[in-house]
């Protein structure tokens, strides 16, 4: 017993000091990061006829999304925080319009761990499905 409660000590320690990461839209003359740990990460571009219009659609769904909260928003680029469900985790979920390539960029990330038992994947196929590309 004493081992688990040192266990949780230590997650409580390790993430309550882990800080927001740097994103990938600092310039927003470039593309999202590439995901360098796939097991947590998920990025998607969306071709699309009307990059403004998909944005902002995808930004209104996003912003309906339980658990999930747009912390900024520009033009061409928003970054949101999703809290997982279970073990209340912050993954960050950012889009970001390329208008001159008619793509809309979509990644989300676990802010810690090695994997994310799908989560990820998921929120992006579901943000997909509602967007209605089909």
């Amino acid at each position: 017993m004493k081992h688990l409660l040192i266990i949780a000590i230590s997650l409580l320690i390790i993430f309550s000091e882990y800080e927001k990461p740097v994103l990938g839209a600092e310039g927003l003359n470039r593309e999202l990061d590439k995901c360098i740990v796939k097991t947590h990460c998920v990025k998607r571009d969306w071709e699309v006829r009307d990059p403004e219009k998909a944005f902002n659609k995808a930004l209104k769904l996003i912003a309906e999304t339980p658990r999930t909260k747009i912390i900024e928003k520009s033009t061409l680029y928003a970054h949101a925080e999703a809290t997982t469900r279970w073990m209340r985790y912050i993954d960050d979920l950012e889009i970001m319009r390329l208008p001159e390539t008619n793509i809309v960029q979509i990644r989300s990330e676990s802010r810690v761990g090695i994997g994310d038992n799908g989560v990820n994947k998921k929120r992006i196929d579901d943000l997909e499905k509602r967007m209605q590309f089909n």
